[in-house]
């Protein structure tokens, strides 16, 4: 079944809300070819690229682009031709995931800039300022690829669209690819709390999480399994984890993927101490926890046991490529009541399946 989850209202409240949550996390930047049509006015085909500095659910674009070809006769005092351009600069606010199923295929963002836009026919230039809104969706195809499609309206002045003067809209739709070329993953997550948590500051909660999952490094994997002596499954080795810091988690990766705050499942937002979540075609059925600097611990069934995973290997590709959810979890009271409702009511205790990862050929303890 189709089901949508949408972000936060948009406004400036919201911004200031969002650029406070990313402010722990270092920008990546990403360069996006794509081609530009427009439905209404200048049929022509437009190329061109953008740059955008992304933080958290916030970022910033700028692009360029061009028409593919000569707009127009020929101008007979020049004998040049018009080839249409223009330039924006955007703000985004990305949304939580649309989802199908338990499989989150696109992220929706929404955006809004300024922009001018110019036609040259060699002694003339005819120029034209104004502002432009819109919403798109991207598809993540790895780590550092994706592609995206979006729907602009352009106003051609700078008037609201509901102004007595207004222009009507002109919209374009645009279609490219997205390539992560420099910043870095998060390194501290935000976990909420009323300011007198047991557990402390973030940098406490996170020392204390991973230094847990350290300790248990090396104990043999067992379906079913939650505790030192009997082994772990995936699901059992976080629920034993984050039970160590008084916080009780679900007892499956499915339902696992319920509690906590949700985080976009993109592995530039996610945080260490952040639980992240794969799915083959039987569903969720894996968890580990994301360590920070492209490693995750978790206990596999190929890897024979608890260990730590590079991402970068080509056995890190699978859980690169199988991520579908990712959830910060609150260790304070409000977070565990909501926690209760949202998934121990539905809690099912069948053990997960075994990850199916390339198997390893011994384990990564370090």
């Amino acid at each position: 079944m189709l089901r949508f989850s949408y972000g936060p209202a948009l406004g400036a409240s919201a911004v200031a809300v969002a650029l406070a949550v990313s402010g722990a996390q270092e920008p990546n930047t990403t360069l996006s070819p794509f081609v530009g049509f427009l439905p209404s006015g200048n049929p022509e085909t437009m190329t061109g690229l953008a740059i955008a500095f992304i933080r958290g659910p916030i970022a910033l674009r700028a692009d360029g682009h061009i028409s593919m070809r000569e707009s127009g006769a020929a101008n007979r005092a020049t004998a040049a031709t018009m080839r249409p351009w223009g330039a924006d600069a955007d703000a985004l606010a990305y949304l939580d995931g649309l989802t199908y199923g338990e499989r989150v295929t696109f992220t929706p963002y929404v955006f809004t800039g300024v922009g001018t836009s110019a036609v040259d026919s060699g002694a003339t230039r005819f120029t034209q300022h104004g502002w432009s809104f819109g919403s798109g969706l991207s598809l993540p195809l790895g780590s550092a690829l994706g592609v995206f499609g979006e729907w602009r309206w352009r106003m051609s002045r700078l008037v609201l669209p509901t102004a007595s003067n207004a222009p009507t809209p002109m919209s374009e739709a645009r279609f490219g690819l997205s390539f992560r070329v420099g910043g870095s993953r998060s390194e501290g997550p935000v976990i909420h709390g009323d300011g007198n948590d047991a557990l402390g500051s973030v940098a406490s909660v996170i020392g204390k999480i991973l230094s847990t999952a350290d300790e248990v490094v090396g104990t043999r994997y067992y379906r079913g399994g939650d505790s030192p002596s009997s082994g772990f499954d995936a699901a059992g080795f976080v629920r034993y984890v984050f039970g160590q810091l008084g916080v009780v988690l679900p007892r499956t990766s499915r339902n696992q993927a319920r509690v906590g705050d949700k985080v976009r499942a993109d592995w530039h937002v996610i945080a260490p101490g952040d639980l992240v979540l794969f799915k083959d075609d039987e569903g969720i059925h894996h968890v580990a926890i994301y360590v920070g600097k492209n490693r995750i611990v978790h206990s596999s069934q190929t890897g024979g046991g608890v260990r730590y995973d590079d991402l970068n290997t080509e056995r890190g590709r699978w859980f690169m490529d199988h991520l579908v959810a990712a959830r910060r979890v609150t260790p304070d009271m409000r977070g565990l009541l909501l926690d209760l409702a949202r998934a121990f009511a539905g809690e099912d205790n069948d053990p997960d399946e075994p990850d199916s990862a390339p198997r390893a050929s011994s384990r990564r303890r370090r």
